[in-house]
């Protein structure tokens, strides 16, 4: 397993699939992610973006004591925790570990920490060299992700430019990030991939079985309004 001792540039996957992935509706978007938790034995670094503006809210959040405060765009409640996130001109990624791969068991600090390492540093490398991890000093408590940095959330000068929520349990690692607030070119997923893992494949389908399966779950849990009022669905 990693240790915390380990450099941020030194690949900790030997090997990861980058999904770029297109467009969808934001209970589509969280489903692919599921789907590929539940079906891939090697990590996945999947990019993709969003049909509309779109909040997306952590799983244990409480969408009646947050609505007064949103915007009047789509809200999709995530399998992964955190706060309010509102996705208009951002980059959203998720990164993937199925239960088979070791690295899976690394703390859950531990691997925001890292994660986010490897992620300032290609930023640094593609004209943000200010990018850091946030410290304790830097921490702000607020509902809303990117107004309150946390500590190991990816800040440039003030600005909070990266976070993320996670889940882990029996399937392995979630976690689901937003990069806002900077200009990236498209060869910089590859950059950052590069930096995750020994050996990267590249798509751009998304393989049937996993669009199978989330077509499923955004019908069964992730497009429900029970499912964004009480965390409830039909599985």
């Amino acid at each position: 397993m990693p240790t915390s001792d380990q450099t941020f540039g030194e690949p900790f996957f030997d090997k990861l699939i980058l999904h770029l992935d297109g467009t969808h509706g934001g209970p589509m978007n969280m489903a692919v992610d599921q789907a590929w938790l539940e079906q891939s034995a090697t990590p996945v670094l999947r990019i993709y973006t969003w049909d509309q503006p779109t909040v997306t809210m952590g799983y244990a959040q409480s969408l009646p004591k947050l609505q007064d405060s949103l915007p009047g765009w789509p809200v999709v409640r995530r399998w992964t925790g955190g706060g309010v996130v509102l996705h208009n001109e951002d980059y959203t990624y998720s990164v993937i570990v199925p239960c088979t791969d070791p690295w899976a068991e690394t703390p859950a600090v531990e691997s925001y920490r890292r994660i986010h390492g490897a992620l300032a540093q290609a930023l640094a490398e593609s004209g943000y060299p200010g990018s850091r991890l946030a410290e304790p000093e830097d921490v702000i408590e607020a509902p809303f992700c990117f107004v309150a940095p946390a500590v190991h959330d990816v800040i440039l000068g003030p600005v909070k430019v990266a976070g993320a929520g996670q889940r882990r349990g029996k399937l392995g690692l979630l976690h689901q990030g937003s990069v806002q607030q900077v200009q990236i070119a498209p060869d910089f997923w590859a950059q950052w991939a590069a930096k995750l893992a020994r050996e990267v494949l590249i798509i751009e389908t998304t393989p049937e079985p996993i669009m199978t399966r989330a077509t499923d779950l955004t019908k069964r849990r992730y497009s429900l309004p029970q499912w964004l009022a009480e965390r409830d669905d039909l599985l």
